[in-house]
């Protein structure tokens, strides 16, 4: 039937004068939804209920009260069926007449272990992913926002100013929202707070339900994962952003911020049972990229007058 004739007896439907057989054409008609050759937009989740939930419920509030059919004044009627017309058009144009909507992709760049990625967003905005770390984005990234999703790890971002396109990084419950800045997020699963710093610029931090603070140049958020509080303060940027510039930097670092950066970056346990070994303090300096885990050991080993034994993964200091 053709969408005019579906159309007319959609109306009729409306009036309350559908004989069984129409009415009963209706309801398949729109439960058929759920069977019509699939597009992009109809694969992405929610949407597929969201549109046939809007067609339900514009039918059923105009039609249907738990008693059974309920006709409508004429006013009411006629309003209706423009509204739900107006749906089925637009229904019309994404299944019936094949329009093409493009399917949303998600892109997904992961920093390999030992390296530091850079990558350049469609904006021309830069992300440095620390190693192991993981960013996701859509194919919808610059069209009305620009957003991503900070899965894993650590990342500094130079954003390209533009005030119609806010710029927001979800990490976790905390999602930062900047138009023009360089700024840094921490947001490692294994670690108890998400750290937020600004290098310049200004951003808008807000959680699941609310705007908790903005940060200015040189602040720094640290929000605890397991009550929800934070605390602002201001960061020493030469060793906090050294691993942007490839560098793996330790000042005065105690043995759990030495294993957990070794953990990050070269994916390796280490692990002592010494009590000296774990109350020294530790200082390194290398280049990610270019100096491998087993030097790094070998250098902080002989600085520090100890031993160790490397079995796969894990690095025993003795």
């Amino acid at each position: 039937m053709k969408l005019h004739s579906r159309l007319k007896l959609l109306r009729y439907y409306l009036l309350g004068k559908t004989n069984e057989d129409e009415s009963r054409f209706i309801d398949d008609w729109y439960h058929s939804v759920d069977d019509t050759k699939p597009i992009g937009l109809w694969q992405q989740d929610g949407k597929r209920n969201a549109i046939r939930g809007s067609i339900q419920v514009r039918i059923w509030e105009h039609i249907h009260n738990p008693a059974g059919l309920k006709i409508l004044p004429l006013r009411e009627r006629l309003m209706a069926a423009a509204c739900i017309a107006a749906l089925l058009i637009g229904i019309y144009w994404l299944f019936l007449a094949g329009g093409r909507i493009e399917p949303v992709q998600y892109f997904t760049v992961t920093a390999p272990l030992g390296e530091i990625k850079q990558i350049q967003l469609p904006d021309s905005s830069q992300v440095w992913l620390k190693s192991g770390t993981t960013l996701q984005y859509s194919s919808q990234y610059g069209k009305q926002t620009r957003s991503l999703e900070l899965v894993e790890g650590e990342a500094f971002f130079a954003v390209q100013k533009d005030s119609s396109k806010p710029f927001i990084v979800r990490a976790g419950q905390l999602e930062t929202k900047v138009l023009g800045t360089a700024f840094n997020i921490q947001a490692y699963s294994g670690r108890p707070a998400v750290q937020v710093w600004v290098e310049h610029g200004r951003v808008q931090i807000s959680d699941s339900t609310k705007v908790l603070t903005e940060l200015s140049k040189g602040r720094r958020l640290q929000w605890l994962r397991a009550d929800g509080n934070f605390t602002v303060d201001s960061l020493d940027w030469k060793q906090a952003l050294a691993w942007q510039k490839g560098i793996l930097l330790l000042e005065a670092a105690s043995f759990s911020e030495l294993a957990f950066e070794l953990k990050e970056i070269y994916g390796v346990v280490v692990i002592t049972n010494t009590a000296s070994i774990r109350s020294q303090h530790y200082d390194a300096k290398f280049f990610i990229n270019k100096t491998s885990i087993n030097d790094i050991i070998a250098t902080v080993a002989e600085v520090h007058s100890i031993r160790y034994k490397i079995q796969g993964n894990t690095i025993t200091l003795y």
